[in-house]
């Protein structure tokens, strides 16, 4: 359990070539884990309804525009890294069309400096969604205000499921409130993309979707 729990979180995090190759098992989740994890995730817009499939198109058009201004790294172990960077950077850019997304994005990314391999432990999604909280809080109004209640949502429900992996129920149901709490958020968004994808989550109440 623990083995499969690290492979998969690292193939999510950091793998987009690998995971680029699969199939999503439905075409929700397949929205669901484009805006969690990023464009590299497969995804093909024509099964949605018209209005949704504008929404994914622009979203996916985004992502291919953006251009991450980071430097590359000369050592190749720390490539892995970087490109985990470059994803999250690429995830927050591409749910905006605020020309100040961009910049913003690689600030955010900055400061949380996420992890690149979950291990299957609560630290480092409770820690996107934690840092997700307090991003929004300060900025409620920003370019990321409609996605980040989804993206901490997700988060604390992968946290809840570590928590329980590590069977410490206080800590997975603390984990668990906060995350019907920004569902809840999330599922009322005025953007039709992320109420989309909160819905899923909501059905699937999952980290991760069934691959």
């Amino acid at each position: 359990m623990r083995m499969k729990w690290i492979l998969t979180s690292l193939l999510l995090a950091v793998s987009p070539f690998t995971l680029s190759a699969q199939s999503a098992p439905n075409h929700e989740d397949a929205l669901l884990d484009v805006l969690v994890w990023g464009t590299h995730m497969p995804i093909d817009p024509k099964p949605y309804p018209p209005v949704l499939r504008v929404e994914v198109e622009q979203h996916l058009r985004r992502a291919k525009a953006y251009r991450s201004k980071r430097a590359k790294p000369t050592r190749p172990n720390e490539r892995i890294f970087h490109t985990a960077l470059v994803n999250y950077e690429r995830r927050l850019a591409a749910v905006s069309n605020d020309p100040e997304a961009s910049a913003l994005a690689v600030a955010y990314v900055n400061s949380l400096r996420p992890c690149y391999e979950w291990e299957g432990l609560h630290d480092c999604p409770e820690r996107d969604a934690l840092f997700a909280d307090k991003y929004q809080a300060a900025h409620p109004k920003g370019p990321f205000g409609e996605y980040l209640p989804l993206l901490a949502a997700h988060r604390w429900l992968c946290a809840s499921e570590a928590y329980d992996y590590e069977k410490q129920p206080a800590e997975a149901e603390r984990a668990r409130r906060m995350y019907e709490q920004r569902l809840s958020t999330a599922r009322g968004s005025r953007v039709l993309l992320i109420r989309a994808a909160a819905e899923r989550l909501a059905e699937r109440g999952k980290c991760f979707s069934s691959r």
